[in-house]
């Protein structure tokens, strides 16, 4: 692995068409390999602070003229009856050509390209270039969404970018071993696995209060994701427990329809509080006991969802309570850090919260502090470095 001390370091580029700025997992990359690399970060937004030996150059998100759009829509949906439809549709997205320019202008040595989204730019640039490529897929892109225009225009398109590119890359990972594995059957190729997990912080551990359990739930207000199911399990537990939410808006509407709901489901039990950044989040939540997700699983990566959110729910010291999700099950029962439910109906999960003692929470606010130990980006990041490493010297 390239140390701290090299003359001259390696040149990274992290290619993300997403919000950087509110990227956790991109910007512990750029954390991480900032150590060790020159790194060149592509994507919308700028940074969230400054970096030594990291430069932003940064694409717009180009919204087309109608007419245009029209035209995008007729060749997303000519792409199912022939692929060369949608390369077309690719390219002629201006934000595409700015990042590949950006790309061949940074002239790195790796490439480690975020989601399906931009794999043909980072693939065109390699081969340009020669340079070795790093594909992190997150999470199961073809099946991230099942709303009827997904389904329709981006499943589809995301299931041609992964089997038309992603072989062509050096090496792939992915946040979850579900996810991995069905990555893997497809592809034909080993996927390994980063998982989602913060910078270890050494949170101290806070007694619940008998009177006042304070549940708290973050991340990105997509309806899809049934928010308002976390409003039933509250709405059934008994009167010391309550909700607050910290939601990043990315759905016009859906945060004023989950405020009148909780105000009529359970008045003055569920809040609303500004979001904080992505590094903030764990000081943010750690006056909490307990970190609640219940997530149906409308669609595969739903169904094995590991996110950020479960290991900063541990990193802040607090229990959690979780529906039946493998990825998170599995972690929540060996670490013993909380509750996992027989189901997804709010019910049962409220049901296992009566029945919870004080002391049991403590206990396990307790594990969760000892499992943040174990997964914490400080491990995840070292098994990302060695992954660099082994790319750029065709290990």
């Amino acid at each position: 692995m390239p140390t701290s001390n090299c003359i001259k370091h390696p040149k990274l580029c992290i290619l993300s068409l997403s919000i950087i700025h509110q990227d956790g997992r991109v910007l512990r990359q750029i954390d991480y390999a900032s150590r060790h690399y020159d790194v060149t970060v592509i994507g919308w937004g700028g940074l969230d602070k400054e970096r030594p030996g990291v430069r932003m150059l940064p694409v717009r998100k180009r919204i087309l003229p109608p007419t245009q759009r029209l035209i995008q829509a007729t060749l997303m949906l000519a792409g199912r009856s022939s692929p060369t439809f949608w390369e077309r549709w690719y390219w002629r997205k201006p934000d595409h050509q700015r990042a590949l320019d950006c790309l061949l202008q940074s002239s790195p040595d790796l490439i480690h390209v975020n989601e399906a989204i931009a794999l043909p730019i980072a693939i065109e640039a390699a081969a340009t270039l020669g340079t070795k490529v790093l594909f992190d897929a997150h999470e199961y892109s073809p099946g991230n969404r099942s709303d009827l225009l997904w389904r329709i225009f981006a499943g589809p398109l995301h299931s041609h970018l992964i089997r038309a590119y992603a072989p062509k890359t050096d090496r792939m990972i992915t946040v979850a071993y579900g996810i991995a594995q069905r990555y893997a059957q497809e592809l034909g190729i080993d996927v390994d696995v980063i998982m989602n997990t913060p910078a270890y912080r050494q949170h101290p551990f806070r007694q619940t209060d008998p009177d006042r359990i304070g549940l708290v739930h973050h991340g990105a207000a997509i309806p899809e994701r049934k928010l308002e199911t976390m409003i039933d399990v509250i709405a059934l537990t008994d009167a010391r427990y309550t909700l607050d939410f910290m939601l990043v808006n990315s759905s016009d509407g859906y945060i004023e329809r989950l405020i009148t709901l909780s105000r009529k489901l359970a008045p003055g039990r569920v809040s609303f509080r500004p979001p904080v950044p992505p590094e903030h989040i764990t000081e943010a939540i750690s006056n909490y006991d307990i970190g609640l997700f219940l997530l149906p699983p409308a669609n595969f990566s739903y169904a094995n969802a590991l996110p950020n959110k479960f290991f900063e729910f541990m990193m802040a010291g607090l229990a959690v309570a979780i529906g039946p999700s493998p990825e998170m099950a599995r972690i929540c029962t060996e670490s013993k850090i909380g509750l996992v439910s027989e189901d997804f109906a709010p019910v049962r999960l409220a049901e296992k919260l009566n029945k919870l003692t004080n002391s049991q929470i403590d206990t396990m606010k307790r594990n969760s502090l000892s499992a943040a130990k174990v997964y914490n980006a400080d491990r995840e990041m070292r098994k990302l470095l060695g992954i660099y490493d082994d790319v750029l010297h065709n290990r």
